[in-house]
């Protein structure tokens, strides 16, 4: 059985979990670790690099602004927390669900 994604609802935002696999050979949304996103990153984990990429590339696969997503947590660590803004806890479980099967 596959672990599910935590997402918790906090003052009009969603939050949740992210592990990060910086220096992939390829950026792609891997999974689940425990109850994070896993994401592989090409960017080097260098000057806030791979965080931007982290925000650009989920954007891009889920079809929404990158301004939506912010960084509250992690960011020197490969476990992060996101928010993001302006979508349901459905929508978003949704359009993650194309990754994760």
């Amino acid at each position: 059985m596959k672990d599910e994604i935590s997402i918790q609802k906090a003052a009009g935002v969603l939050r949740f979990s992210v592990y990060v696999q910086p220096r992939a050979a390829s950026n792609q949304i891997a999974g689940t670790f425990g109850a994070a996103l896993k994401v592989h990153l090409t960017a080097p984990p260098l000057e806030e690099r791979a965080n931007r990429q982290l925000i650009q590339f989920l954007a891009q696969c889920l079809g929404l602004p990158a301004g939506r997503f912010s960084l509250v947590k992690g960011h020197r660590s490969r476990r992060k927390t996101l928010t993001i803004q302006g979508v349901s806890e459905a929508k978003l479980r949704s359009l993650l669900t194309q990754y994760l099967v």
